[in-house]
């Protein structure tokens, strides 16, 4: 009898694990789904619809809709339409110490082609209140040289 309780108890974390793995996948579907919109909407110029609908509280609070706007529409005009998207990566965590963000962090990394050439791109997606997964933050630097005529 000792032996099986020995075995159950460890057993019990796997139980619990592969219980929780659905409910991660989900989430990381949501952020996915998230973060293909917010390229959708970047890609489409609809910089007012991602600043209204798809920017998180976070981002809100650290910049105004004409900035974020401003901002975006200068990056994004010299770029043209995207031609080609590859994931690179994606991470996930519970908050940022950095920023002081509090709540689960979905960074997802991209490598975009357009007309002009070749861009590292970082979406980042923070889950709010609500469990929607909204634009915590978006960077983009040209891919190195080496990496341009691939």
């Amino acid at each position: 009898m000792r032996r099986f309780v020995e075995l159950a108890g460890c057993l019990a974390p796997v139980v619990v694990l592969s219980a929780a793995a659905p409910s991660w996948a989900a989430e990381k579907d949501d952020a996915n789904k998230a973060v293909n919109q917010i390229l959708s909407s970047l890609d489409e110029k609809e910089f007012d619809r991602l600043w209204d609908t798809q920017s998180s509280d976070f981002l809100k609070k650290q910049t105004t809709k004409d900035t974020f706007v401003a901002n975006v529409s200068t990056g994004r005009s010299q770029m043209g339409k995207i031609l080609e998207s590859r994931l690179v990566d994606v991470t996930t965590r519970d908050g940022d110490e950095k920023s002081g963000f509090k709540g689960r962090i979905y960074v997802f990394q991209y490598v975009n082609s357009y007309a002009i050439g070749k861009f590292f791109e970082r979406v980042i997606v923070a889950q709010e209140s609500d469990g929607v997964f909204r634009l915590a933050g978006l960077w983009g630097t040209p891919a190195p040289a080496a990496d341009q005529k691939k």
